[in-house]
């Protein structure tokens, strides 16, 4: 029998595709404290900054800059969470 995947990325073939290719403004993106943004992933940027599968499509609010990239402030059901997200990943709302 084959053992059913329990990994992070489960359950996702529909979130992870996409006919559209990241281009240098989307690394380029400014963003400021208190703007409200939208958890898009970019599923052909699998490096570091990348939100967990889960928080595909959440909303929040930028907290503070760390380096290149930003943290987020949303709620997950009725937990108030933060992520530390690369501009790419990241849309204005």
């Amino acid at each position: 029998m084959v053992q059913k995947s329990s990994g992070p990325r489960k359950r996702s073939r529909s979130k992870m595709r996409t006919k559209r290719r990241a281009t240098p403004s989307d690394f380029l993106k400014e963003f400021h404290i208190g703007d409200k943004v939208c958890i898009k992933l970019q599923p052909n940027l699998k490096n570091k900054g990348y939100p967990y599968i889960k928080f595909h499509g959440a909303s929040g609010e930028i907290v503070k800059r760390m380096g290149n990239a930003y943290v987020v402030k949303f709620l997950d059901k009725n937990a108030e969470k933060q992520a530390i997200l690369n501009p790419v990943h990241l849309k204005k709302l």
